[in-house]
């Protein structure tokens, strides 16, 4: 485990702002974004990733701050809180979670005299339009399919499955990578056992980092002889796929950077559907 993870940020603002700029490489990685000026009066930072991060929203949170008076500053904690007009917003002074947050997107807030900084998730990624799967392309249905953008394929499950009972829990795989795991299901009809067991399997993987995405993932969580032909886990990059199979109890993974998303427990008979089969009256069938 790294040392890192143990430190805690104190008020010292100059020995705050040195440690994060020495954890991220500041002026070795061209892409480690620091501006430093003045908020009511005191040393602030703000911190960032470029390319990662929203221009407009950093610029509007610049000139919020920018209008605060210097007779503020006595209650600076609680001034920024409501000063800085941005929903998603935390606080944080563990160096470690600092340190991922901002490899994510976030920006970072550091002000003199504060231990916490505070942590705007003002995140963007590099993305493509939700495009029909290549491989799972229909006749009748929707012509959207899920991206690399993780938050963009849990939108396009929330879309259609409008349950207050739909858990979408985040967890971060890879000591290095940080890879975002997504665990999808219906509380109150998937197997609670099965969730738990998938769960304890994503959180106990042990790696630097998952560089094939999913596939990594699902070697990681199903591990073990498998004399079968079949894959124990389905894949599939339809929303709509992924949409049914959650009322029918299974459990979605989503791994960050993949379009195609796991979908378990699989049998023989999962592997042989298709899309086309949800809206199509077949004349015959075989059983």
């Amino acid at each position: 485990m790294s040392k890192k993870q143990h430190i805690q940020l104190n008020s010292d603002y100059d020995q705050n702002l040195g440690l994060i700029k020495k954890e991220l490489g500041e002026g070795e990685s061209f892409d480690v974004i620091v501006r430093e000026f003045q908020v009511a009066g005191r040393k602030s930072a703000l911190i960032g990733i470029d390319g990662l991060i929203k221009d407009d929203v950093l610029t509007w949170i610049m000139q919020s701050l920018f209008l605060l008076p210097d007779s503020q500053q006595d209650s600076i904690k609680s001034t920024l809180q409501t000063a800085i007009p941005y929903m998603e917003l935390n606080s944080e002074s563990n160096i470690d979670k600092l340190l991922s947050f901002v490899l994510s997107g976030s920006i970072l807030l550091l002000t003199d005299g504060i231990k916490e900084v505070f942590v705007i998730d003002a995140r963007t990624y590099p993305a493509r339009n939700p495009e029909e799967a290549e491989i799972e392309r229909v006749v009748r249905g929707s012509r959207d399919g899920f991206t690399e953008t993780i938050v963009f394929n849990t939108a396009l499950v929330r879309r259609r499955v409008r349950d207050p009972k739909l858990r979408i829990k985040m967890m971060g795989v890879g000591k290095r990578s940080k890879t975002d795991v997504c665990l999808c299901y219906i509380e109150d009809i998937a197997d609670p056992d099965l969730v738990s067991t998938i769960s304890s399997a994503i959180e106990g993987i042990e790696i630097d980092a998952v560089p094939m995405a999913e596939k990594a993932v699902e070697e990681l969580i199903v591990p073990g002889n498998w004399w079968n032909p079949f894959p124990r886990v389905r894949y599939t990059e339809r929303p709509d796929v992924a949409a049914a199979h959650l009322f029918e109890g299974h459990v979605l993974v989503m791994v960050d950077t993949s379009p195609s998303v796991i979908i378990a427990p699989a049998t023989y008979f999962h592997h042989v559907q298709h899309a086309e089969e949800y809206r199509q009256n077949p004349m015959v069938g075989s059983y």
